[in-house]
């Protein structure tokens, strides 16, 4: 019998790549007409290739009488463990994935796995699914792509929600709704109810990540958050997207608080920005500037090594004092608005001088150009960096799909580019 074991799911990073599983098979007891069986182990992770070797009985052994009792949905068929080859086709899947890295030739292996896992039990498949969903989003071709790895994991969703889906692994479920929120945010411009579907799935997959048992959802989805926070800047960006603002700031917030706690200052302090940029779209104008004008200051006390990090704070600086300078004009406050507008554009303005004479040293040195990895936009690391100015903020494209700014704030930004006209 082939057990299945993904390792956890969530890390304090946004690949959305996972760890892999750990493919076990141990000699186990059982009810006739099953025979006692030792077959290899393989491990696979992304630090090391595939290595075979005799496995003991262990651990594994809890709860494997259960597993082999028929379940409902068995109907009283009796399910016929995978065979060598189809074990092998398996390795080689991972393999391809986790030590090659090479997502393609993995998702051909994985879709001949999945076939071959067909009368496997629920649990199994669910697996299967989810790890070729994740193999769909490192091909990076969203639009082509996007049909698959939603539907992969919508699937493993529904086999894990429905008859013998609880006999999975506890980090198979968060994941796959983790991976279907990232996969929406990915798909680029999408619909207010969409980002409903992507805040539901961070939601669903905080909560059940969270490492207590907590009194309250909420207090469980603080914790998921807390646990990782990457994720909960994404919900925020979620929340955002589905007009939930205020809810939008608070997690934003949270994220904020747990990236400070790992010592990530920087971007504690783009999801503190970001929380101010939701408010700024409420009624709530006296706290979004008391926050905004907070986080604002502490821009400058960010240092680092990570210069494209850097970059972004700086971006995200200017982004939310266009954002202050916007409520602040709508409020009549014109002197303090024109007075952020002009820091904002000068503060941009000397984000693209370092940039180019950054780019002139790198060349008159003869140095190679910092690498550009192609990946899917859903991170906090995927916000906008030497690109922003201030004249970009004149193109209702670029506020609205790029840095996802709420309705509102578009509007009042509109009006302050215009000076009112």
């Amino acid at each position: 019998l082939l057990f299945l074991q993904p390792a956890a799911a969530f890390s304090n990073g946004p690949s959305s790549t996972r760890a892999p599983f750990a493919l076990s098979m141990v000699p186990i007891p059982v009810a006739a007409p099953f025979d006692y069986t030792t077959v290899a182990t393989s491990a696979i992770t992304p630090q090391s290739q595939t290595f075979i070797t005799n496995s003991p009985a262990s651990a594994l052994m809890e709860g494997v009488r259960e597993f082999l009792v028929p379940p409902a949905y068995a109907a009283g068929d009796k399910v016929k463990p995978p065979t060598q080859d189809e074990i092998k086709l398996l390795q080689s899947a991972l393999g391809a994935l986790y030590g090659e890295r090479d997502p393609e030739k993995a998702v051909d292996l994985l879709t001949k796995a999945i076939s071959a896992w067909e009368r496997q039990p629920p649990d199994e498949r669910a697996a299967l699914s989810r790890v070729r969903g994740d193999c769909y989003m490192d091909l990076l071709n969203a639009q082509d792509a996007v049909k698959d790895y939603m539907k992969d994991y919508t699937t493993t969703i529904d086999l894990l929600t429905g008859p013998g889906g609880e006999l999975a692994d506890p980090t198979e479920l968060p994941a796959a709704k983790l991976g279907r929120g990232r996969a929406l945010r990915s798909m680029g411009k999408i619909t207010p109810e969409q980002f409903k579907q992507a805040s539901s799935d961070y939601q669903i997959s905080l909560r059940l990540s969270s490492r207590e048992d907590w009194d309250t959802d909420e207090e469980m989805e603080q914790d998921g958050v807390q646990r990782n926070p990457y994720a909960g800047w994404e919900w925020g960006m979620a929340q955002r997207g589905a007009g939930e603002y205020q809810k939008a700031a608070e997690t934003h917030t949270l994220a904020a608080f747990a990236f400070k706690d790992i010592g990530d200052r920087a971007r504690s302090v783009i999801a503190e920005l970001d929380a101010g940029i939701d408010l700024a779209a409420t009624d709530d104008v006296k706290e979004a500037r008391k926050l905004l004008e907070g986080a604002i200051k502490k821009t400058t006390s960010i240092e680092g090594n990570d210069v494209q990090l850097l970059q972004r704070v700086i971006a995200k600086e200017g982004e939310a004092r266009l954002a202050l300078a916007s409520i602040l004009w709508s409020g009549d406050d014109r002197a303090a608005a024109e007075a952020q507008l002009g820091e904002a554009c000068s503060r941009l303005e000397q984000l693209q001088v370092d940039a180019d004479a950054r780019e002139a040293q790198r060349k008159k040195t003869v140095a190679m150009p910092p690498a550009k990895v192609k990946k899917l936009a859903f991170t906090i690391d995927d916000t906008v960096g030497t690109e922003c100015s201030c004249s970009r903020f004149k193109n209702e494209k670029f506020v609205s799909e790029t840095l996802l700014w709420p309705t509102p704030l578009q509007e009042k930004v509109a009006k302050l580019t215009k000076l009112g006209k």
